[in-house]
């Protein structure tokens, strides 16, 4: 007959097993506590690199550390948005070369939420278990892949041990290198305006708005740049007492690269006019091969020569391509249409037409780019060449100085076009001849 256990020795097993798990339990806690702690450490190293503002290239060195030797991802790819362009910013472990895979990556961005990666006939994604997305503010960061899972081991799996930490861990490197680059592209846009600012200071005082009378000419310009700076000029240069040389230019396209030819041009100009012996026709020959030679065909330029001698009242003029200034005389308007093809269009100008007027007392000329002449209003009507003429003529009599004209003339463009914006540069020359 078996004997039955005894009650004290039923009370020493049950008091035995409580103790066993109790220690179990503190052991348990403790591990967790210990990868807590390990995981805090981990952040904080993380923060101390972003705050003692390490470059991307540190940031991903720090990371891959971090997830290959911390916590034991043997495989990892990183596909990171930087700059509006995805590419892959690491990877570890594996042999092929992910590079710029955007196929890949398509595939990828179809899915919010880490998924386990059960296909294995993908040759690029065989070798890894999850895929971890990470999202800041509804915007997709970047894509991980990660692999360690060795069927022959029985232990939990690094990846599926410490994926969640890896996507936090990877928003937080990755929001860094988001502002990193945000702030890099704030301070380029900073410096480019900064030297737009300046570009168009010196574009103003070189072609600038403004009056200026001289004993027997009166002048008045505007511009008005689409962009901060623009290709548009106008110059008026006196030739001792009783000659004047003026011209108008507008260079094909806008911005920057049209602001640099035109700063090339009018200094060119300036220095034919000052140190050689001149015409008409030589100077558009010479600008015609400047422009060539530094645009190589991919930019023109239309422009209009004028030069008054005061004894003979004689206006001597080409128009190269230009739409055409006017001149009202004795009451009557004449446009000067005389000239030659656009500058730059052609290696050599196929032909060269001067043209000749004699003014009047008190003649006005104005000229302007197209800027002016195809503003649009709202049902698409153009402001036009004859309707300029036809408010220089109907304002003449209240047309006490040259700026009078500007100011007309600018007026009128403004109720034209109405809540329409201005579409190109603007620039508008008058001179009245005394």
């Amino acid at each position: 007959m078996t004997e039955k256990p005894k009650k004290d020795d039923l009370n020493q097993d049950s008091t035995a097993e409580k103790i066993l798990k109790y220690e179990n339990r503190i052991k348990k806690n403790k591990d967790r506590i210990s990868r807590l702690s390990s995981k805090l450490e981990i952040l904080l190293e993380t923060t101390n690199a972003i705050n003692s503002n390490k470059t991307v290239e540190e940031l991903l060195e720090q990371y891959r550390a971090i997830v290959e030797h911390n916590l034991q991802i043997r495989r990892l790819v990183l596909f990171m948005q930087i700059e509006n362009i995805w590419s892959c910013a690491l990877q570890y472990g594996v042999d092929q070369d992910y590079g710029n895979d955007f196929e890949l990556v398509k595939r990828l961005s179809a899915t919010n939420d880490v998924i386990y990666l059960r296909d294995k006939t993908n040759e690029k994604l065989r070798n890894f278990d999850f895929l971890i997305p990470v999202f800041h503010q509804n915007k997709p960061l970047c894509y991980v892949l990660i692999g360690d899972i060795d069927e022959n081991q029985i232990r939990m799996s690094p990846s599926i041990k410490h994926r969640t930490f890896i996507q936090t861990l990877t928003n937080i490197i990755a929001v860094t290198i988001e502002n990193q680059t945000l702030f890099k592209r704030s301070l380029r846009q900073e410096r480019i305006d900064t030297e737009l600012k300046i570009a168009a200071e010196m574009q103003s005082l070189m072609v600038g708005s403004g009056t200026r009378d001289y004993s027997l000419f009166e002048v008045a310009t505007y511009y008005q740049p689409h962009q901060a700076i623009g290709g548009d000029f106008c110059d008026f240069i006196p030739l001792g007492e009783e000659e004047a040389f003026f011209c108008m230019a507008d260079v094909s396209g806008k911005g920057v690269s049209a602001a640099f030819i035109m700063a090339t041009i009018q200094a060119h100009l300036k220095a034919l006019i000052e140190n050689t012996h001149w015409t008409l026709e030589s100077l558009v020959k010479q600008l015609n091969r400047k422009v060539v030679e530094m645009s190589r065909g991919d930019r023109f330029v239309t422009i209009f020569f004028g030069y008054f001698h005061y004894p003979s009242r004689m206006l001597h003029y080409i128009n190269a391509g230009h739409n055409p200034p006017f001149v009202i005389s004795g009451g009557k308007t004449h446009f000067l249409r005389e000239g030659t093809v656009g500058i730059g269009m052609l290696n050599e100008l196929p032909f060269i037409n001067k043209g000749e007027i004699e003014l009047s007392r008190d003649a006005m000329l104005v000229m302007c780019t197209d800027g002016v002449l195809e503003l649009e209003n709202s049902q698409q009507e153009e402001f036009g060449n004859e309707r300029l003429a036809g408010i220089i003529l109907e304002k003449q009599d209240h047309i006490e100085a040259v700026d009078d004209a500007i100011a007309h003339i600018v007026h009128a463009m403004d109720v034209h076009r109405g809540d329409a914006p201005y579409f190109d540069d603007t620039a508008l020359l008058c001179c009245r001849f005394k």
